[in-house]
């Protein structure tokens, strides 16, 4: 017998990686400087000795070294989109690109979530808030550098320090400051190796959070030095800067909000003593503080664009009384927040938060943000001075656009861009597949569109009367042609014409454009390709995208610069494409656009592979990094891509025997793979290498170079373990295997009881065991691996009643005889066990989407809290996920996130005590200040949750405060919390709670650092007072309709829909029903403008196993048969005829909503041929066959009217072909039989019934 089991399906679940992660989970493999030890490489660097930072090997190194040369934006022949914006006006992102972590910054990583913002064209310093003195990663620089934008690093000196250059210093800001200020000959030492350190990794800007107290020399010697760092940069012709936040003054003393003044000048320069670059005003400035700004630095000389007016996006959104002020003075615009992650990132939760969803809110926010509510820099809303962070706030912004121009560095050819953003579900090249994992790298980010989006109509207009009638272009990681995305143009439209790309190229006449896409609805494209030039940016040159061979296939058509009527020396200005008369299903997606050189040889330079470190091996993948170089490299020397011919690196990998892979792509000279997927086997670990270098236009390259194979340690075994069936009876047989098939037998396993810890069953030594449990309940497995290691894996086994089904068992099939002839009946019989029952409904969760249960059914704070939860996955935040909450939208931050009590399951976290393992759980009231935190006291320590698994959680309080939590019936944390509080507690005292509104009680649901529950509840339940230990016991089993205890005000079993509602069983009545809703109109910490919104719920999902309801568990079963054909059928049986004689097989399975179970018998019967049936022709049937032997096709004649199938069939019984049709009287068919010369049986069934079968022969 073959029982399906879920061996399989988890199979390929092994890799490290958790899917949705905004953090990786698998280690952080790169090491980076430590702050403290700046002064000692720069000491390195003065010596002229070139070596890294302490702790940083030179393949790490190589993570943070800029390779991509900083490009010059266009300045001849710039346009815009509006006029009369101030074209000089500059933008600062002074925000992190990291992870909630603060950790991974932009290196390269193996899940799909992370920052990899891409409205470059807007911003001109992005100031790197997380990235410490001197480093900043190539994945942010690189992508930079090439669109024109400076990058910094930041001194994050906390807001009130004393800080003062001192060796004696205690702090290492004021050592570091006292080092880097020392002057020889009275010049500063360590300005010039300072500024060469600078351009060798590609950092321009040195940053400081400077609301510190100093002396007012201390300054002076600061600005002197700052001004001697930009002398010795133009010497090197390096792009030095210094970003000052406007709170220290010259006078060493703390001046918010006073604008550029007498007070900063000194730290802000003059125009031939140059100190700061962007000085960064707090954020109370008005119309008198920018006029004033500006009148300053004329008199200094400077340009008042060198001045930010700046925004606390994470304590004030876009809320701003003055925008208006900056469209009169020539101000800049500078955003910050916040402390580990953007704001612009982290608040992009509207729609839920996993990985996709953030990632498709993250564009849009962007998108609303730069270019107006619109979607369209050609369209802005009025001036707004009253939005927040929220996509729905935004579709009312006024858009940076208004103050700011769109820039460019397009300008040399090739150009290409395929849409990258740097990150995807999978990577692609060619379209095709290449690597099926989640992965992140964001200096492989294209070229994106200039505009986001510059859509107008025929008469290259965009207004409020069209707006809606045009298409809609967005980025998509729905496919790609290259790496993780590509562009989408979509929806129906009369003419649009999409604006993409500024671009200054000069073109000779054999220079070649070419567009790859591929239609989605359709066969037509109903598109054309676009170019305009040099100060005729409206007169535009088209050509019309051929329809594509096969739709869903990428298609590149190709147009050389003279058949668009280019000539040598004209300067392409713009690119785009028009789409017209489109269905409203149209969608066109486009992989690549490009203008080449096809005679152009870049000689692209052969990398060589410096080294190779294997990380990790595990029994189907490897971790590895490889350091490589095009170019031999020594003391200061830095190549650049473009030196050595190359624009990136293709990184593969090949197990002996098995296909080459390619498996990502960098502009580093170095890269980093995760999960490289391995066929798995003790005799299969040889390995080899390799890297490509690709040329500029992406069309050619070098040759893959590969290392010697090396063998792959089995060192990283897996402890995951499978059971062979989702549900299991009292008694019943049962198998639990290590997934990983190489890792060393266990020297034992056990279950135990989940809530007493009393041993109920053993297995011997090994990689799997069998158990038998006759009583119903959860239970732990607890395996010691061979290293006698012990895990837990809690509530891994649920015995269950049998009348809520089970997995089909096929224990026999039979035949009522052994041998039959041809058209006779046989009967097969089986044995075995149906599983049928009626199981409980469970109530789907998926992420945005939370099951609210109104507030006021509990009150006070005497209660618990309970319910079953199988997990999907997770997908951590910073602070985990969220399984129960009691808040409301309706209070400002920070009661909005996390209000009366809030239930998470949380992500690995060391305590002052011990070290949390990943998935325990937390249970936090108001009160509980230290929100990055959990309360360690009352934690599930040693209990945790596992994805796929049926747990139940239990949280109760009481009036004296003292909180428990129970975990499948077992209590696993008991303590007094004396802060704890609710919300009409504080209500007098904390103006930031509406009492007006009720906070409802919320299971899943994500938050700002939490993210939303993704899988199935049941048995929800809501007490008004604390249950006893036993009463915990009672409530994991349910209750029945008219039984329930008073004191349990909300219950909610998921059998029933009412509408959008589910009937509340508990005694609070029907006044608390329970629904599916989302929050609407939420981003980041303000929630003030958001709603709660029903959803429709799904109900038709297995809950709980362990409760009866009304789920039907139903089996079906399925013959195969051979050619045997299903007369009748019974219970366990099946009537079965044969058409051709032979020893048959049969295999049924049995499937329900449990499982499925299969067996196969073979040879249970032999079926003969009748006397002369097959061998002559009889003609008193009213059939024959003619002729026979026959060469291509043999003629039959039909005495009879009637509905007739011919089945050929090979000798064995094997169905070759077969017609059916209607044949009247005397009618002769002609079937022309296509296979090789030989023996064929000729079957004729009527009205479905088998009529004759004849042998015939092909000559």
């Amino acid at each position: 017998m073959k029982r399906i089991t879920l061996f399989a399906s988890l199979a390929l679940a092994s890799c490290l990686t958790v899917s949705a992660q905004r953090t990786p989970t698998h280690p952080l493999d790169i090491q980076d400087a430590k702050f403290e030890n700046l002064p000692n490489y720069l000491e390195a660097w003065l010596k002229g000795e070139m070596k890294q930072p302490q702790g940083v090997s030179e393949i790490d190194d190589q993570f943070f070294i800029s390779r991509v040369r900083p490009l010059e934006r266009i300045k001849d022949g710039d346009y815009q989109v509006r006029q009369g914006v101030k074209r000089d006006r500059k933008m600062c992102l002074w925000t992190p690109l990291d992870d909630p972590t603060a950790q991974w910054k932009a290196l390269p990583r193996y899940c799909f979530e992370g920052d990899n913002f891409s409205l470059w064209s807007y911003i001109d310093i992005h100031g790197n808030w997380t990235s410490p003195w001197i480093r900043s990663t190539a994945g942010l620089t690189d992508v930079a550098h090439k669109n024109g934008v400076t990058v910094g690093c930041v001194m994050s000196i906390p807001y009130g320090n004393t800080v003062y250059p001192s060796r004696w210093s205690y702090d290492n800001y004021g050592r570091i400051l006292y080092q880097l200020t020392q002057k020889k000959n009275g010049k500063f030492v360590y300005a010039e190796p300072l500024v060469r350190m600078m351009k060798f990794y590609g950092i321009n800007g040195i940053g400081f959070n400077s609301e510190f107290h100093t002396s007012a020399s201390s300054m002076t010697l600061l600005s002197d030095f700052f001004v001697a760092c930009h002398k010795e940069a133009e010497k090197i012709n390096w792009k030095f800067e210094v970003h000052w936040y406007d709170g220290t003054g010259d006078d060493g003393h703390i001046h918010f909000d006073g604008g550029l003044g007498y007070h900063n000048q000194k730290i802000f320069g003059d125009k031939d003593n140059i100190a700061t670059d962007m000085l960064f005003a707090n954020y109370n400035w008005g119309p008198n503080h920018l006029s004033g700004s500006v009148s300053t630095a004329k008199r200094l000389g400077r340009s008042s664009f060198d001045y930010y007016a700046g925004f606390d996006i994470q304590g004030r959104g876009l809320r701003q009384p003055s925008w208006s002020a900056l469209l009169d003075n020539d101000i800049s615009i500078g955003f910050w927040g916040a402390h580990k992650q953007s704001l612009i990132h982290q608040s992009a939760t509207d729609n839920g938060t996993s990985d996709i969803a953030i990632q498709k809110t993250y564009l849009k926010k962007q998108e609303l943000m730069f270019s107006g509510g619109y979607n369209n820099p050609g369209l802005l809303p009025d001036i707004n001075t009253d939005c927040n962070l929220a996509n729905a706030s935004l579709k009312s912004f006024h858009g940076l656009a208004t103050f700011l121009t769109a820039k460019s560095t397009i300008q040399q050819v090739p150009f290409v861009s395929r849409f990258n953003l740097g990150n995807g579900l999978s990577f692609r090249k060619d379209g095709k597949v290449t690597f099926n994992h989640k992965w992140y790298n964001l200096n492989t980010q294209d070229y994106m569109p200039t505009w986001r989006w510059w859509i107008t109509d025929g008469a290259d207009q965009v207004n409020t009367g069209n707006i809606n009638s045009l298409a809609k272009a967005e980025l998509t990681f729905d496919d790609a042609y290259w790496g993780g995305s590509c562009l989408s143009i979509s929806g129906q439209t009369a003419f649009s014409r999409v604006k993409l790309f500024k671009t200054m190229l000069e073109v000779k006449p054999d220079y070649e454009f070419s567009v790859t896409y591929k239609t989605i609805a359709d066969k037509d494209t109903h598109a054309k390709f676009f170019v305009a030039l040099k100060d005729h940016v409206t007169e535009y040159k088209e050509v019309a995208l051929p329809a594509v061979e096969t739709v869903g296939e990428w298609k590149t058509f190709s147009v050389k610069a003279s058949d668009l009527g280019l000539a040598a020396g004209d300067k392409v200005a713009m690119m785009g494409l028009v789409v017209e008369n489109t269905p409203a299903n149209y969608e066109l997606r486009v992989g690549e656009m490009a203008l080449r050189d096809n005679a152009k040889d870049f000689a692209t330079a052969t990398p060589t592979i410096k080294k190779v470190e294997i990380l990790r091996g595990r029994y189907n993948a490897c971790d590895f990094k490889m350091q490589y170089a095009s170019k031999e490299e020594s003391g200061w020397e830095k190549t650049y891509n473009d030196e050595v011919g190359t624009w990136y690196y293709e990184i593969y990998f090949q197990q002996k025997d098995q296909p080459v892979q390619l498996l990502t792509a960098t502009t580093s000279w170095a890269a980093y793979v995760v999960d490289a997927p391995m066929v798995s086997g003790a005799d299969k670990r040889d390995c080899r290498f390799g890297v490509r270098a690709v040329s500029p236009d992406g069309k050619k390259g070098s040759d893959i170079v590969w290392s010697e194979y090396k063998e792959v340690a089995y060192d990283q075994p897996l402890s995951d373990v499978v059971a062979d069936r989702p549900v299991i009876k009292p008694n019943e047989e049962f198998t639990l295997k290590y997934l990983d098939d190489m890792v060393p037998a266990a020297q034992s396993w056990k279950l135990k009881n989940a809530v007493t810890g009393a041993v109920v069953a053993q297995g011997e030594s090994g990689t799997s065991a069998k158990f038998a449990v006759p009583t119903e309940g959860t239970y732990d497995l607890v395996v010691m691996d061979s290293n006698g290691k012990e895990s837990i894996i809690r509530g891994k086994v649920k015995v269950t009643p049998e009348a809520t089904g089970a997995v089909p068992q096929i224990t026999d099939i039979t035949a009522d005889k052994t041998t039959e002839k041809v058209g006779k009946n046989v009967t097969y019989t089986y044995e075995g066990r149906l599983g049928e029952g009626k199981a409980s409904r469970g109530l789907e969760i998926t992420d945005p989407k939370m099951f609210r249960i109104p507030g006021d059914v509990q009150q006070g704070k005497s209660y618990s809290y309970a319910l079953w939860f199988k997990a999907d996955k997770f997908s951590h935040d910073s602070q985990g996920t969220n399984l129960i909450n009691k808040n409301s939208i309706h209070d400002k931050w920070p009661h909005n996130n996390w209000g009366d009590l809030w239930v998470t399951i949380r992500p690995e976290w060391q305590g002052h005590r011990t070290k949390h393992e990943a998935n325990e759980i937390s249970f936090n009231t108001m009160g509980w200040t230290a929100h990055d935190n959990p309360y360690e006291d009352v934690m599930s320590t040693g209990y945790n949750v596992t994805p796929g698994v049926w747990n139940h959680i239990v949280v109760t309080q009481d009036e004296g405060n003292m909180q428990k939590i129970y975990f499948n019936g077992r209590k696993v944390a008991d303590h007094s919390f004396t802060e704890s509080k609710r919300r009409e507690d504080v209500v007098r005292t904390d103006g930031r709670i509406d009492i007006s509104q009720v906070a409802d009680i919320f299971i899943g649901g994500g938050g700002v650092y939490k993210s939303g529950f993704n899988g199935v509840i049941d048995e929800v339940q809501v007490w008004n007072r604390p249950l006893t230990d036993d009463e915990v016991l009672q409530a994991m089993k349910g209750y029945k309709e008219g039984e329930v205890p008073a004191d349990l005000k909300a219950y909610f079993t998921f059998e029933e829909v009412d509408g959008l509602k589910f009937k509340n069983l508990g005694t609070a009545g029907r006044n608390y029903d329970g629904s599916v809703v989302v929050v609407a109109g939420s981003g980041g910490e303000n929630t003030s403008g958001a709603s709660y919104v029903d959803q429709k719920p799904n109900n038709d999902v297995l809950g709980f196993p362990g409760v009866v309801g009304t789920y039907e568990i139903k089996t079906v079963p399925t013959w195969t048969l051979g050619d045997g054909v299903i007369s009748s059928s019974t219970d366990k049986t099946a009537v079965v005829t044969y058409a051709a004689p032979g020893k048959k097989n049969v295999t049924l399975k049995l499937k329900n909503g449990w499982g499925e179970a299969e067996k196969t018998v073979e040879e249970i019967v032999e079926i003969t041929s009748e006397a002369n049936a097959i061998d002559a022709v009889d003609a008193q049937l009213g059939f024959s066959v003619y002729p026979n032997p026959f060469v291509e096709s043999v003629n039959m004649r039909f005495a009879e009217n009637g509905r007739y199938t011919i089945n050929v069939l090979g000798t064995t019984g094997a169905l070759l072909q077969s017609n059916s049709f209607e044949a009247a009287q005397g009618q002769v068919v002609n079937v022309a039989i296509t296979g090789t010369k030989g023996m064929y049986l000729v079957q004729v069934l009527k009205n479905g019934k088998v009529y004759k079968t004849v042998k015939v022969v092909k000559k």
